[in-house]
């Protein structure tokens, strides 16, 4: 009896090709609208992430243990001693790709005419290239040897300092014993991370000479950058075994932690998802409703005649939501085909040119990433919203009855 309902039901789906095909045009526009704009979300989620880790946090920083409570306020009080016999022992856990260090410091740059706050970094030049990815040397070159007093400031800090590659800069700092403390450095590289703010106060400088800028030998913090984002977590847990078993005075934050813009970009852009979700989803429902309700007022004799044939009110429920059903799926396949060619075809073009954000300098090129779990939640969203909007226009052919379905005209 199954195989029968089953079998009428895709009869019925196609007996009236004209509503059948606006119908499958509305769930396809639906689902093409899903797949683009969740697409769009998850490449935005992608690259809003990599840029953060890939431009300023790594994966994983350790620190001195007690600096995420007091070291932002005195951070040379929790200072790590021995990195190289720390970076040889972290190398050691698996899924790691780069292991460097900075030691961060503030105070004041100037050109001898023009002078700024500025909030400073010292790397590891060889390294800092392949952590900071991300980071868009927009004029001269980076750092590219380690204890040459040179420097790489923010694009917007350069325009404020009207100051050119090859100019000398002097910075002036206060020591961790609170003694001043300056430097002059070549600049040698401007900078783009994309965050004004952040390009309005930055300037990068080798390790060595942060460390004899603030007298110390010492680093603010380990920064591990991991083969796969995935893995933060997995890594983070043999971390922490790590520093129990060696009794070592450490502690860590993973990017996740570290990364608060982030997550309020994901949740804005969840809750327009949302938004997006329900709209869609309104609109399937009332067009698989409309097709289902017009089916049966040009069906009332066929279902009189079910009935009368012996056909209980159970079985005409199932035949109109094994109808809606079979839409949902239709339509979904289908919508899936063509949100997919959609997608590649924006890819193809090179994707949607999204201006620069609040805050940020720069605008980009968003693709829309074809991911398993978007495909899946349109198409089973799109089937159990078919199969609900259904339900209504089956219960009211249940109502009817049979001696007034026989003859109607």
């Amino acid at each position: 009896m199954r195989n029968s309902f089953f079998i009428l039901a895709l009869r019925n789906v196609f007996r009236n090709k004209r509503r059948t095909t606006i119908t499958f045009l509305a769930i396809i526009s639906g689902m093409v609208g899903l797949i683009v704009f969740g697409g769009f979300v998850e490449y935005s989620f992608w690259g809003l992430r990599e840029s953060t880790i890939r431009s300023e946090l790594g994966h994983i920083q350790v620190y001195k243990k007690g600096y995420s409570e007091k070291g932002i306020t005195n951070p040379s009080k929790y200072l790590i001693s021995d990195f190289q016999k720390l970076e040889e022992l972290l190398y050691k856990i698996p899924y790691v790709e780069l292991i460097t260090a900075r030691l961060s410091f503030s105070g004041l740059i100037s050109t001898g005419e023009n002078t700024l706050i500025c909030k400073g970094n010292g790397v590891i030049p060889e390294k800092e290239a392949r952590l900071a990815s991300f980071e868009e040397i927009i004029e001269g070159e980076g750092l590219f040897e380690e204890g040459k007093e040179e420097g790489v400031i923010g694009c917007e800090m350069q325009k404020s300092l009207g100051a050119k590659i090859g100019d000398y800069l002097t910075i002036l700092t206060t020591t961790p014993s609170g003694m001043m403390n300056a430097v002059d450095i070549k600049l040698v590289g401007i900078a783009r991370s994309g965050a004004k703010d952040y390009d309005s106060v930055f300037v990068k400088l080798p390790l060595s000479v942060v460390q004899r800028l603030s007298l110390t030998t010492k680093v603010e913090k380990i920064v591990i950058l991991l083969d796969k984002t995935e893995h933060t977590e997995e890594v983070a847990q043999r971390l922490n075994l790590l520093f129990k078993e060696k009794g070592l005075d450490l502690e860590l934050k993973t990017w996740h932690e570290l990364a608060p813009f982030y997550h309020a970009v994901v949740r804005l852009y969840n809750g327009i998802f949302r938004v997006v979700k329900v709209i869609i989803a309104i609109i399937v429902l009332f067009s698989i409703a409309n097709t289902m309700t017009m089916s049966i007022f040009e069906r009332v004799k066929e279902i009189g005649t079910l009935r009368a044939i012996g056909t209980k009110r159970t079985g005409i429920l199932k035949l109109f939501l094994w109808e809606g059903f079979l839409i949902g799926v239709i339509g979904a396949v289908l919508g899936m085909i063509t949100g997919v060619l959609v997608a590649l075809g924006i890819n193809l073009c090179g994707g949607i040119y999204i201006p620069p954000p609040p805050a940020m300098t720069k605008g980009y090129n968003a693709l829309i990433l074809v991911v398993p779990g978007v495909l899946w939640y349109s198409f089973l969203s799109t089937v159990v919203v078919a199969t609900i909007s259904a339900f209504y226009p089956a219960m009211r052919a249940t109502r009817l009855s049979i001696v007034e379905s026989l003859g109607h005209n």
